[in-house]
């Protein structure tokens, strides 16, 4: 790097002393494009510059020596991959420069890039050409440390989950506590009418309601932090907007709701239960906008993304299907906008905050993790509209079982050896005892490692495992692919009170004969496991 260069002049420019300026200062002249001048500009410009010709870089400035240790004129004629981490990282945004590029003649995307040392920093890369009329010239390139932006923006999103985390806690813990309550009301009744058995029907009844209740809290909550897609199916989203708005109820005056439905729409491939909420979140902020009552408008659409769209955010482009939800309430300025997918962002005092607390930001985060986006035009005064898109059907995930209720007696049994695997002993022994009264021959592992012990003293005996995901020793991604080496005709049913992840996807491609999400009732229970043990796989 060059020292003690004569800043002279260049600290003229910028340093002025009372009066109004008399002479043009220097950058006026029209001498100020001089070879010097422009040199000082690269060596003194606190931003890292590079040129690239391809991929190999052709000149870097002082600025991005010392920001990547490397010694000065070393990185000359080497490829720029040697900046980069990873090799996917740098094919990454070796692709967004040349899409960029080629389409709107810039690109920016931020990054990290490798220090000498084997450190790495954050970064924010913008590239051009270097002669928009000759290409052959290659790519400008600037680079922006932005660790101690970020470093400083983690502090304060930390910060804010936290105060999330207390008010999710105390939100769920409510929920819950309600839950049991009723729960044990039932069972403290069922004691007392032990001897009158259409009362203890109807206990077991409003136990189940409240059962299901519960796995909904907790599926809902998965969908926020995980994005967890239980029960993948195609969908028409015009019968889950007439569901939602039979179940929303405005309870206001001179409130008019508008359906615009495509009778053509596209399908997608989406959780009923979770897009019912995003639509209700959706529908009941309308409602509350509208604080004297007005028009509600939700239209449906099949709209396609291309790949010049205007969107400032990453969109795959394709066809989509697009709801709309818009009211003529009170509106929201830039401010709100900007805030109103946060975790418990509200414009409520805190008393007025109500239930769970998960808002604009659960529906945000069901929209991204089933593929799509989330936009909202508004002006205050003047109404909000929000729109939802997501990719319209390509292909079903998971296998949906439907869950009517139904006698034991025509539920479906078997006598087959059946091997159940789970770390929990009450859900162990719950697991072992139905699939018992089922007829099954029932065999019992805690972990991983006991579950290949016993196929391989059982061999040939087992048929379907039912197996947990998370456990201790071994788990239960480790044990499906030690199982599918050790005997691949076993059958394998995973059963999980988590959602499904792209590991459970790939899972499901590679021998997975089913998904069962916990909790779940003994009549579906029956029916998996005979569907599995009856297909020809």
């Amino acid at each position: 790097m060059t020292h003690g260069h004569d800043r002279t002049s260049f600290d003229s420019i910028l340093i002025q002393r009372g009066g109004p300026v008399q002479d043009p200062p220097p950058f006026m002249n029209s001498d100020f494009f001089s070879r010097r001048n422009i040199k000082n500009v690269l060596i003194y410009s606190p931003v890292g510059i590079c040129i690239l010709y391809r991929t190999a870089i052709h000149y870097a400035n002082p600025a991005c020596y010392v920001m990547t240790g490397h010694e000065y004129g070393s990185m000359e004629g080497k490829s720029a991959r040697t900046l980069f981490p990873t090799d996917k990282e740098f094919k990454r945004v070796h692709n967004i420069f040349i899409k960029g590029v080629n389409q709107t003649g810039s690109a920016t995307v931020d990054s990290r890039l490798s220090r000498v040392d084997g450190t790495a920093f954050d970064c924010r890369l913008r590239a051009c050409r270097l002669d928009p009329g000759d290409h052959s010239q290659g790519l400008l390139v600037t680079i922006s440390d932005i660790t101690q932006i970020n470093s400083r923006q983690i502090r304060e999103n930390q910060t804010r989950k936290m105060e999330a985390i207390g008010v999710l806690a105390a939100g769920i813990s409510h929920d819950f506590n309600n839950l049991l309550m009723a729960l044990q009301g039932h069972l403290s009744l069922m004691g007392i009418n032990a001897n009158q058995p259409e009362k203890i029907k109807d206990h077991i009844r409003q136990m189940n309601l409240l059962i299901q209740t519960a796995a909904e809290l907790t599926g809902n909550l998965l969908g926020f932090a995980r994005g967890g897609k239980y029960q993948v199916e195609p969908l028409d989203l015009n019968q889950v907007v007439e569901m939602a708005l039979n179940v929303f109820q405005p309870g206001k005056e001179n409130f008019v709701i508008e359906k615009k439905p495509d009778p053509d729409l596209y399908k997608v491939n989406a959780d009923r239960s979770q897009l019912e909420q995003v639509l209700l979140n959706l529908l009941v902020n309308a409602s509350q906008a509208m604080v004297d009552g007005g028009t509600l408008t939700i239209e449906t659409r099949n709209i396609k993304i291309e790949y010049t769209h205007n969107f400032h955010f990453e969109v795959e482009p394709g066809d989509y299907v697009e709801i709309s939800v818009q009211d003529t309430g009170i509106g929201m300025d830039e401010t709100i906008q900007k805030k109103i997918f946060d975790p418990f962002f509200s414009t409520k005092m805190p008393g007025a905050i109500k239930q769970r607390g998960l808002g604009l930001s659960t529906v945000f985060g069901i929209v991204k993790n089933h593929g799509g986006f989330i936009t909202v035009e508004s002006k205050k005064n003047a109404g909000s509209v929000f729109r939802v898109a997501l990719p319209a059907l390509v292909s079903v995930d998971v296998q949906r079982f439907e869950t009517e209720s139904v006698e034991f007696d025509l539920m479906p049994k078997g006598g087959e050896t059946v091997l159940i695997v789970d770390d929990e002993d009450d859900v162990l022994e719950v697991g072992a005892a139905l699939l018992e009264v089922l007829g099954y021959q029932v065999l019992q592992a805690r972990n991983g490692r006991d579950c290949l012990d016993l196929i391989s003293k059982h061999a040939g005996r087992i048929v379907l495992i039912i197996l947990d995901l998370i456990m201790p020793v071994m788990d239960g991604k480790e044990t499906f692919y030690r199982i599918r080496e050790l005997d691949p005709d076993i059958k394998i049913l995973i059963s999980s009170g988590a959602g499904i992840d792209e590991e459970m996807k790939m899972m499901l491609r590679d021998g997975d004969h089913g998904f069962l999400q916990k909790p779940f009732s003994m009549d579906k229970f029956s029916r998996v496991i005979r569907d599995i043990l009856d297909s020809p796989d």
